[in-house]
């Protein structure tokens, strides 16, 4: 029934070189405003992909604007009930509750009442605190049959309180008697597309609940999230030194099989270079986020870098707790480097090759402070230098100025998101009034820290 949803396209790590040659994926910010995080391809194709991303409903292009009846009228008697269907189906879930979950299901479809108590059975481990679904409007389409379009979402138990920000899907309710009973899904009919896979789709969800880290995977990826639960606790201590406060509450990560089955579930939102990503659920702390992992890339990284997952997982980590205190504004290269700081990637060879060899770099450091500039990287090369420009400016920033210094730069950025000046003004006006320096300062002492001269 609930779509699953991303919230913000993002950024994923390039690749970097292991001691044994073999390219390694590295991180992704997807910052789910819509998953991963803010940044794609030429500025025309970023903008496809943010547009065609979702705030709520996963490129949701209804076919007629006008076929809903609004919530809180009464189409042909059709309006009453509705919700206390949904209500039934959700508190069930949270419930585990099997036979009140079947109660709403219309017994005359039996395809769709299999199709979902597998589902219910799939989901039958899975600590939900909350699960919404919210009736937007409805619309008759035969006597006794409404297509109606919900908001949904839902919580973990420990995890994040507040509910993400609102997906949205559709499903069909036929009236038996004097109730509503759900008859199927109805995504092409009122949102123009297929609904996209869910987690679930994949096979039972299997649950590691750790004492900071919600782990949820298929059983034939077991040992990957033993170790994802193990990397990314064992994370915090370093993510809680570096960026004091209140500590996260527990960290939903969900392991899937592959890419193929994660582009199922975020069509357009992976890139070849990723190999984790960081989904942001919402602007507010109480929303969070989550960790999102290949298996089959992890597993293939554990062979030929080892000591590397820990670093990606670290680094998403840090994406979650630094969602809150970002916005729009805030340049890209300070939230990854940042990221990549707390997970102690160091590496920066490439950048230090290209600049003591007196050859120009693309992208520069000023194209990495610009909203989105990370997601317009089209190789892994671009993606890498980016990376290793943003990792040795944070730790000059870190070195030179002091760790508060770099927290109180992300809070200045915040609070001057919604400032109308162009970003190049904005970013010298900040650097001025935190470093007591200008951009074009600060700049001149990354080139001479980067060379050593």
């Amino acid at each position: 029934m609930a779509a699953s949803a991303i919230n913000n396209p993002g950024h994923g790590r390039a690749t970097s070189k292991s001691n044994s040659g073999v390219n390694t994926p590295r991180r992704g910010n997807y910052r789910d405003r819509t998953f991963f995080a803010v940044d794609k391809v030429f500025l025309l194709l970023a903008a496809v992909i943010i547009i065609s991303s979702i705030t709520g409903c996963l490129g949701e292009t209804p076919v007629n604007i006008d076929w809903a009846t609004p919530v809180g009228t009464v189409a042909a008697g059709n309006g009453n009930g509705v919700q206390e269907t949904l209500d039934i189906y959700t508190s069930a879930l949270v419930e585990k509750d099997r036979d009140k979950f079947a109660s709403v299901l219309d017994r005359d479809n039996p395809a769709f009442v299999a199709q979902e108590l597998q589902r219910f059975d799939r989901l039958i481990d899975v600590p939900f605190n909350q699960y919404y679904l919210g009736l937007i409007s409805q619309s008759e389409t035969a006597p006794g049959t409404v297509a109606a379009k919900v908001n949904t979402a839902y919580t973990l138990q420990g995890s994040f309180p507040e509910l993400p920000d609102l997906e949205r899907t559709a499903c069909l309710l036929v009236k038996r008697g004097d109730t509503w009973k759900l008859a199927g899904d109805a995504d092409e009919l009122v949102l123009g597309k297929k609904r996209d896979a869910r987690f679930e789709d994949f096979g039972k969800v299997e649950v590691l609940n750790g004492d900071r880290v919600i782990v949820m995977y298929q059983a034939s990826q077991r040992g990957v999230a033993e170790q994802v639960l193990r990397m990314t606790e064992a994370s915090l201590p370093r993510l809680e030194e570096v960026i004091p406060g209140d500590p996260l509450p527990k960290v939903p990560v969900k392991v899937y099989p592959g890419k193929e089955e994660i582009d199922q579930t975020y069509p357009g939102k992976w890139q070849e270079w990723t190999g984790g990503a960081s989904r942001q659920l919402g602007e507010k702390a109480g929303q969070g986020g989550e960790i999102i992992v290949d298996s089959q890339v992890f597993d293939q990284t554990d062979k030929s870098n080892p000591g590397y997952n820990q670093q990606m997982l670290a680094h998403e980590l840090t994406h979650i707790a630094l969602f809150p205190q970002t916005g729009n504004r805030t340049p890209p290269f300070l939230v990854e480097g940042l990221a990549d700081y707390v997970a102690g990637i160091e590496d920066a060879s490439l950048l230090k090759d290209q600049l003591r060899r007196g050859g120009s770099i693309s992208p520069t450091l000023r194209n990495i402070y610009q909203p989105g500039g990370f997601s317009i990287l089209l190789t892994t090369e671009a993606a890498a230098l980016a990376y290793e420009e943003a990792d040795t400016a944070v730790t000059l920033l870190e070195q030179k100025y002091s760790n508060e210094k770099v927290l109180a730069l992300l809070r200045e950025f915040r609070r001057r998101e919604n400032d109308k000046q162009d970003q190049d003004t904005l970013v010298d006006e900040v650097f001025r009034s935190v470093l007591g320096i200008s951009w074009s300062e600060f700049e001149n002492e990354w080139l001479l820290y980067v060379t050593g001269g």
